[in-house]
């Protein structure tokens, strides 16, 4: 399920006007995960200042027709790497990835992350080099107790 691209808009405007960047948004039916940075890091009154401001304009939109619940969280430092953007962001950290289909007969992989390309990303470890698909990632997160 997702929110519509204006509720995201919106969400994405409050965050930024507030200071912070919008990291990612996820959103399930009984909860909208609202994931925001900045530089320094992100305390717990600024995840309740944003969500102050957030739950505020949820209320006038009223974009979802039944009970869920509004979470304002950092992304963490082990941080899901969802979108081009969060791995170009993370450039020449270690991060763990797995994916649909095997990439040179592995379907996880763990490494650093060397280059960001328009369509995939190449992840090195101690064996070689691994250019994966953004489409063939199940899933992705930075792991800083990796090496």
């Amino acid at each position: 399920m997702q929110l519509s691209k204006r509720i995201e808009d919106d969400i994405a405007m409050i965050v930024e006007s507030l200071g912070f960047k919008l990291y990612d948004i996820e959103y399930s039916t009984s909860k909208i995960i609202v994931y925001i940075d900045k530089s320094g890091g992100v305390s717990i009154d600024d995840c309740e200042l944003v969500s102050r401001n957030i739950s505020a304009m949820l209320d006038v939109e009223d974009p979802v027709q039944h009970a869920y619940t509004l979470e304002v969280s950092s992304p963490g430092i082990n941080r899901k790497l969802r979108k081009p953007e969060h791995f170009q962001g993370a450039m020449g950290m270690n991060c763990r990835v797995k994916t649909f289909e095997e990439v040179n007969d592995k379907k996880f992989i763990k490494g650093k992350i060397k280059e960001c390309k328009e369509n995939s990303v190449v992840i090195e470890d101690n064996s070689g080099s691994y250019e994966i698909d953004y489409g063939n990632i199940k899933s992705a997160r930075l792991d800083e107790e990796l090496f």
